[in-house]
C-alpha cells in the first residue's frame, strides 16, 4: 500500500533523476499546447505540461490517502509507472517522429522504448512497450488495443492515473477543469460517482483580477473553506482555485451569505494588518480638502488619523 512518505519520497526521486533527463532531451524547447498545430491554446512547452500533471496528479493522490481512500493496485510501483507513463504520453508531439501509419499515434514500439531509456526512466519504473503506446493513445483516437496487449497489471488504472494528469495540465479554466476531471474521476470509483458519491468537484473564482488584492482574497477564501469544509485545494489558476471535498449535499448547514460576510471580514483583517496604519493615513489624506478618502477608515484609526 502507499503512504505520504513514500509518495513524496518518489515525487522528489521523479525530480532529481527526471526532470534533468527532460532538460538534456530539451523538451522545454518543444510546444506541448499553442502554436500552429493548437493555436486556440495558450503556449505550454513538453517540460511545463509534464510537471503540472505531476504535481496535479501528485496532489490529487495525497488527497486520496489523507481522505483514505483505497484504490486497489495502488502502490509506490504503481505510482512510479503513472508518473513514467505520463512523462511519455506527448511523445507524438516531439519532432522527428517516424509513423507506420496514418495515425498521429502510430509509433514503432521500438521509437517508443527508444525515448523511455533517454528519459532515463527505464530506472525508475518497469514499463513495457505497449503500456508506453497505450498512454500515448489519446481518448480521441478509436485505436486502444494497447491496453489488452500489455502484460502489465493493473494497466486499467495506469491509464486512468495518465487521463487524470493529462486534464488538469491541459485545463485553462476551471470550469473546464472541472469538466474533465468529473469524468476520469468517476472510474476510480463509486466514492467519485456523479451526484451519488462521497465526493465532489468545487471552484471559487473572482470575475475580476487586481494583482495583490486577488491574491488575498484567494488565501482567505481558500483558508475558510479548507478549515471549515475541508476542501482541498487541487489546482490553482489566476482567477480561482479548484477543489475536491466532500459533498456539500452531506453538509447542509453552509450557508453562502454567511460565508461571503466572514470572508470579507477575513479580507479586510488581513488587509488591515499587512499595512502600517500611520502609512495608510498619510497616503489618504486629501491636502486640498483636510479630509481622508473615504477608504481610509477601514486600515487606520482615529489616533493614526490625528497625528
Amino acid at each position: 500500500m502507499l503512504d505520504l512518505a513514500t509518495l513524496e519520497s518518489t515525487l522528489q526521486v521523479y525530480l532529481q533523476q527526471c526532470y534533468p533527463a527532460m532538460i538534456r532531451q530539451r523538451y522545454h524547447l518543444f510546444l506541448a499546447k499553442g502554436g500552429p498545430e493548437y493555436p486556440h491554446l495558450p503556449e505550454q512547452s513538453l517540460l511545463t505540461h509534464i510537471l503540472n500533471g505531476i504535481f496535479g496528479l501528485a496532489r490529487l493522490i495525497r488527497f486520496l490517502l489523507e481522505q483514505r481512500v483505497s484504490l486497489p493496485g495502488l502502490d509506490e510501483s504503481a505510482l512510479r509507472r503513472a508518473f513514467a507513463l505520463y512523462t511519455l504520453h506527448e511523445i507524438h508531439k516531439l519532432p522527428m517522429v517516424d509513423r507506420i501509419g496514418p495515425s498521429e499515434f502510430a509509433i514503432p514500439l521500438e521509437r517508443l522504448q527508444q525515448e523511455y531509456e533517454r528519459l532515463d526512466l527505464r530506472t525508475f519504473a518497469d514499463l513495457d512497450a505497449h503500456l508506453i503506446r497505450m498512454a500515448n493513445v489519446h481518448k480521441r483516437s478509436p485505436h486502444q488495443g494497447d491496453l489488452l496487449l500489455t502484460a502489465t497489471e493493473g494497466a486499467p488504472l495506469l491509464r486512468v492515473l495518465v487521463r487524470l494528469a493529462d486534464a488538469m495540465a491541459s485545463a485553462t479554466s476551471l470550469d473546464e477543469a472541472a469538466s474533465s476531471l468529473r469524468n476520469w474521476l468517476k472510474h476510480l470509483g463509486p466514492e467519485f460517482a456523479p451526484n451519488t458519491g462521497r465526493f465532489a468537484l468545487y471552484w471559487h473564482q473572482l470575475r475580476d483580477v487586481r494583482g495583490v488584492l486577488t491574491n488575498i482574497i484567494h488565501q482567505v477564501v481558500a483558508k475558510r473553506l479548507e478549515n471549515t469544509y475541508h476542501f482541498y485545494p487541487l489546482l490553482f489558476f489566476s482567477t480561482g482555485l479548484l477543489y475536491i471535498a466532500p459533498c456539500l449535499s452531506h453538509r447542509q448547514n453552509f450557508d453562502r451569505h454567511t460565508f461571503i460576510d466572514h470572508a470579507v471580514s477575513d479580507i479586510l483583517k488581513s488587509l488591515v494588518s499587512s499595512g502600517d496604519p500611520r502609512v495608510m493615513a498619510r497616503e489618504g489624506l486629501r491636502r486640498q480638502k483636510y479630509d481622508f478618502e473615504s477608504y481610509t477608515y477601514t486600515f487606520t484609526d482615529v489616533p493614526n488619523l490625528l497625528d
